[in-house]
């Protein structure tokens, strides 16, 4: 009796863990859209911990993206699937064995690849993922646990020409990531 009682009181909690959502998949299968390059400023309560470059390319199963110092040097490259997980491809520099890789694919999963599969919001009193729609193609995107935002993206898509930047921001540890599109000779 007491088995049968947990099993219905942890039953809902179990299946409200589960996050509905979409995965972007760009173009037709083993289609691979051209890159972008954007400018990266990372900051963590106001102070500036990196700047540099990014590349990134949407593949048929995510996207790839390649961080660069602002001299060129290549310190990161790793593929990102929808749901934030990585497989890394080169390591190197100062960010050798460093949690940047990881929070780097989880952001870039959750600015491009991930939308709630129902507007404005999908998920549980657990965990939210909403999207609200601004003037144009401005966007907000969050994640929600109960009332708490744990981590939000504002802004345009950086590979529109004269668009502005996406800022990817977690409020609770203070880190803030600016994307913006680099300005070619084209």
């Amino acid at each position: 009796m007491r088995t049968f009682i947990l099993l219905c009181c942890s039953l809902p909690f179990l299946l409200s863990c589960s996050l509905p959502r979409s995965v972007f998949a760009p173009g037709d299968p083993g289609e691979d859209r051209p890159g972008r390059l954007m400018s990266i400023r990372i900051e963590r309560w106001d102070t500036l911990r990196f700047s540099g470059l990014l590349g990134v390319r949407e593949t048929a199963s995510g996207l790839d993206y390649v961080l660069l110092d602002a001299t060129g040097v290549k310190l990161l490259q790793a593929e990102v699937a929808g749901d934030g997980g990585y497989r890394m491809l080169q390591e190197s520099g100062p960010l050798h064995r460093s949690r940047l890789p990881q929070f780097l694919a989880e952001a870039l999963a959750r600015i491009y690849l991930q939308e709630p599969d129902r507007l404005p919001c999908t998920g549980s009193w657990l965990y939210r993922l909403c999207r609200e729609a601004g003037e144009g193609d401005f966007s907000v995107k969050s994640g929600h646990a109960g009332p708490f935002t744990v981590w939000r993206s504002t802004g345009h898509d950086p590979v529109r020409p004269g668009d502005e930047a996406v800022v990817y921001h977690q409020p609770w540890v203070g880190v803030k990531v600016k994307l913006a599109r680099m300005e070619t000779g084209r």
